[in-house]
């Protein structure tokens, strides 16, 4: 059916006789001859050669990348081989996404950051932005990954978002550049499969340039270049279903680890990511300037409104501290680390944020606590057995409870993980 719609339909991408010459210095180079290509609307088409064959230079002219020496070229009825650089800019923007081989994330920015950026260009507000980002990694299948760094994420998760990345300004025509170059079998295929259903669903006009047959056996047409040239056009009437395919392939090795065997390997993340690595020191500072900030709200509180309640000024200026502790400790983490604090890192936030408070306070206790008839010459031991076990008794209980209470704080306001 998309075939149907795209022979009635106006083509998407025309080349006429488009030739890409480079002067290497006092000798011209022919990286295309005389291409002559149309593209209809909904076709799920690869591009094959051997290094050389001038499927490279066929994918920078198709991405605006490039400007064909002669010939002319029109993408989605406009004629674009002769536009200068601002307005070939202008067209990648509003026409086409990209997907690279090497997927060309930033680093330091989660998943979501990434694929806003093409919506930053355009001066989408950031609440559009940020509404549009979600949907298009929630349609690649990374809806509980949007707050994950690249360094988060397996191969096959950053080519999702890489593709995410290039959905989400909604382009009639979607170029990929050896899109599985990077990846083994199975997650070369869950990227295929993806690809398919974004064509066959969505209708999106895919281009994919690759060097390797069975990848390109998942498209409905096949052009294979040599020397510069087209010399084969062929349309697949049963082309590979990368889905089906990937059903087929034997379960994933045992030495992956348990986790392998519940979840799809795309799921599965290393203990290190779990985790999330150490906490900055700063964020416990943070959490003892809330602690501070949210005392002094509570304070204020008691002495205005609750002047004659001491017990329940006393837990009003507890509670506002764990909540102002809470909250800007949980902000701040999410500010330092990139991401929402892990499960783990929460609970760390939370036992060595109580330990040397409880354990000072008990000391001070113990000291209070210990007997006054001890003879000057000891003074300087610790107090009595009964009272030390009291007292580290009482220490254990408290930082548990403090622990469990302020692990339910972080994680309430905590954006989801």
């Amino acid at each position: 059916m998309v075939a149907a719609r795209s022979l009635e339909a106006e083509p998407l991408v025309v080349l006429s006789r488009v030739s890409k010459d480079y002067d290497t210095g006092g000798t011209i180079v022919r990286a295309m001859r005389d291409v002559s290509l149309t593209i209809g609307q909904g076709e799920f088409v690869a591009i094959v050669g051997t290094s050389g064959s001038g499927k490279s230079t066929m994918m920078n002219i198709l991405g605006c990348l490039d400007r064909p020496t002669r010939g002319v070229y029109r993408l989605a009825g406009l004629e674009v081989g002769d536009r200068k650089g601002d307005s070939r800019a202008i067209v990648r923007n509003r026409i086409i996404g990209f997907i690279f081989q090497g997927f060309n994330l930033l680093a330091r920015t989660t998943a979501l950051e990434n694929v806003e950026l093409p919506l930053q260009y355009r001066g989408v507000s950031q609440r559009e932005r940020r509404r549009r980002a979600k949907a298009a990694l929630e349609a690649v299948g990374l809806g509980e990954r949007i707050h994950h760094s690249p360094s988060q994420l397996s191969g096959g998760q950053q080519q999702r978002v890489a593709i995410a990345r290039a959905l989400v300004t909604d382009p009639p025509l979607l170029l990929a550049d050896e899109p599985t170059g990077n990846l083994d079998t199975r997650t070369s295929l869950e990227v295929l499969a993806l690809l398919q259903m974004l064509n066959r669903e969505r209708a999106i006009t895919i281009v994919l340039v690759t060097h390797e047959r069975d990848i390109a056996a998942c498209a409905g047409r096949v052009v294979t270049m040599r020397d510069g040239r087209v010399v084969s056009d062929v349309v697949q009437e049963c082309p590979l279903d990368a889905a089906a395919e990937l059903r087929a392939l034997p379960p994933a090795d045992e030495d992956v680890g348990a986790l392998s065997s519940l979840r799809p390997p795309e799921e599965v993340e290393s203990a290190a990511a779990r985790a999330g690595g150490p906490v900055p020191f700063g964020v416990y500072a943070m959490m003892w300037l809330g602690d501070l900030l949210g005392s002094g709200v509570g304070v204020t509180y008691v002495a205005i409104v609750l002047q004659r309640s001491p017990v329940a000024g006393a837990l009003v200026w507890i509670a506002t501290g764990e909540l102002g502790k809470a909250w800007l400790g949980a902000r701040w983490a999410r500010r330092s680390l990139g991401h929402p604090a892990t499960s783990d890192q929460r609970v760390r936030m939370a036992l060595w944020y109580s330990i040397p408070v409880t354990a000072s306070a008990a000391m001070l206790g113990a000291l209070e606590a210990r007997p006054k008839s001890v003879p000057p010459s000891v003074e300087w031991l610790v107090p009595g057995v009964a009272s030390l076990w009291r007292v580290g008794v009482c220490m254990v209980a408290v930082i548990v409870f403090l622990v469990l209470l302020r692990y339910l704080l972080l994680t309430l306001f905590n954006p989801r993980r």
